[in-house]
């Protein structure tokens, strides 16, 4: 019986080589991921986040168009906050524009970026489309029906290894919040969806950041997840209105184990 399984020890070791192979040649193929939330809204969202300054393929770019989304939000990490270059995230705003308007919030790579970039941020900003909305610590409306927001947090929010508290942060984030609409917010780091329900109490929270946990263990869920612990928010839809994308692209090494990267389409 050990003998036997000593058999089967390299044999997985070969399959989950072979499949780890698979994700990373397979790559630039992202999955679609639908979900539905009954806003009232009758709005067709497409959600992208961690793109990190990745090009669309004319097969994203096929379908992205085939869902005829009413508008797309991005939420957070277009760039590579080291990478001075940003002609593919440009090229890839510029392709979403021309489907549908982009409602874009920054991420922890946008924080960075402005600072070590500040010439090339200011003419990336000044390079995009009309209907392309930076929402900035800002919000504006969605439709008739709803408003949307997006929160950028601070760079020291980010930073890898500490448990930051944000019990004494500031929650008055947002002025001249109307009433009667409903309320989306664009949100990069899951973490602080406590933080979040405190600024705004809002109907849909849209994050990424945390890449679904780069390898996904069956059963138990991402490798390598929030600084906060295994039970966080790292892929999927929380508390029934906490959309936490794992991310249409890469930075550093494209390592995805049952871990596709992803688009996320939703029905509001």
């Amino acid at each position: 019986m050990i003998m036997k399984i000593y058999y089967l020890i390299p044999i997985i070791l070969i399959l989950l080589i072979v499949y780890t192979a698979y994700e990373i040649f397979e790559f630039r193929f992202r999955k679609y991921v639908h979900f539905k939330l009954d806003l009232g809204l009758g709005l067709k969202a497409v959600i992208i986040t961690d793109l990190h300054n990745k090009s669309f393929t004319k097969r994203d770019l096929k379908l992205l168009s085939s869902e005829k989304p009413d508008c797309f939000f991005m939420a957070g990490d277009l760039l590579i906050s080291k990478e001075e270059d940003n002609k593919k995230a440009l090229e890839a705003m510029r392709q979403l524009c021309a489907i549908a308007p982009v409602y874009f919030s920054l991420g922890n790579h946008e924080l960075k970026y402005r600072v070590y970039f500040k010439e090339q941020w200011d003419e990336f900003i000044k390079s995009l489309p009309d209907n392309c909305f930076i929402l900035d610590d800002s919000h504006m409306s969605l439709g008739e029906k709803a408003e949307i927001f997006g929160i950028s947090l601070k760079i020291e929010n980010y930073k890898k290894g500490r448990l930051y508290d944000m019990s004494e942060e500031d929650t008055e984030v947002f002025k001249d919040i109307p009433e009667g609409k409903k309320k989306i917010l664009l949100a990069h780091d899951p973490d602080f969806y406590e933080y979040y329900d405190r600024v705004l109490d809002a109907d849909l929270i849209v994050s990424g950041h945390l890449h679904g946990g780069f390898v996904r263990i069956p059963f138990i869920g991402g490798f390598v997840f929030s600084r906060y612990g295994v039970k966080h928010r790292v892929k999927g839809i929380y508390a029934g209105k906490h959309l936490v994308s794992s991310g249409a692209g890469e930075h550093l090494m494209p390592l995805r184990v049952f871990n596709r990267c992803e688009i996320d389409i939703i029905d509001l």
